[in-house]
């Protein structure tokens, strides 16, 4: 296989992984990008995309084609997993999301031990997690008509643009704070071309407005940059805990039961860690 074959493959692959994971509770997209060394390429051609239009763009589409293709299989076949095995499976995504954390640790180029890097770190840990408790069903920003009902949604759509890109952010929580969520699925299922053109415009805009400090960001302050994101990516485990190891666990359960799980937990926590941690080996950055 030759290496432009071989390149655009693992850019669909990755772009596969990242769309089909997206439905998982506390994995964001951002998340996903990190752990498999696609996230700079990514805020890269989309910041930059005028410079190289042509590059960008074939990079874009195979990205996109891989995730909607993701997002068109594999989602539903872990939405389906999550809900009949919700403690593997979870666990296989914490596997995951730890598995990678050596490959983001190399990006900070550190050297030695350093307070500041314990200080970044928890920022961005605090942050993710603080993000995780804010009550949902304050916010219902779908709900009203007219002019102000579609402006809302453009500014829910720059939100919802955050989630994507900064790591650690689930969008799927994101829309539910906002109320967005049943609204959002309801507007997909009957084909709202309104609804869902406003708020997929307003989304690249957002997408658009915010590569350009993340980028500046981390060629000017990488090392500061990534401490923070192992804090988002690590924080954004508390979610997978909160809303689905947790619930699943029985009131009253048997120590059969009990040794049981913990032991196909462990494989399957093994299994993710070293899942992504291969992957990781081919970066695109």
């Amino acid at each position: 296989m030759n290496n432009k074959l071989k390149n655009n493959l693992t850019i669909i692959l990755k772009g596969f992984i990242i769309g089909s994971s997206m439905s998982v509770p506390g994995v964001s997209g951002g998340t996903m990008a990190i752990l498999l060394g696609i996230y700079d390429r990514l805020i890269s051609s989309i910041s930059n995309f005028l410079k190289d239009f042509k590059g960008n763009l074939l990079f874009l589409i195979k990205f996109c084609v891989g995730a909607a293709a993701g997002i068109g299989s594999l989602a539903f076949l872990i939405k389906w997993l999550l809900e009949k095995f919700p403690i593997p499976v979870s666990f296989f995504f914490l596997g995951a999301v730890i598995g990678g954390i050596p490959a983001l640790y190399k990006k900070t180029k550190e050297s030695s031990f350093k307070v500041s890097s314990v200080i970044y770190f928890l920022v961005g840990l605090v942050l993710v997690i603080s993000i995780g408790f804010i009550p949902i069903g304050n916010f219902n920003i779908s709900s009203g008509s007219g002019f102000v009902h579609y402006f809302m949604i453009l500014v829910a759509g720059i939100i919802i643009a955050l989630a994507l890109v900064l790591p650690g952010i689930s969008t799927s929580h994101m829309l539910l704070i906002l109320g967005m969520y049943d609204s959002t699925l309801l507007a997909i299922t009957n084909f709202d071309i309104t609804y869902i053109g406003v708020l997929g415009i307003s989304t690249v805009i957002g997408i658009f407005l915010i590569t350009k400090p993340i980028e500046w960001t981390l060629n000017n302050f990488p090392h500061q940059t990534y401490c923070m994101i192992i804090g988002f990516v690590l924080g954004s485990t508390s979610e997978i805990f909160k809303d689905k190891i947790i619930p699943a666990l029985p009131v009253e359960a048997n120590m059969s039961w009990w040794i049981s799980s913990a032991l196909i937990s462990i494989v399957t926590f093994v299994l993710g860690y070293y899942a992504i941690n291969s992957l990781s080996h081919f970066s695109n950055d």
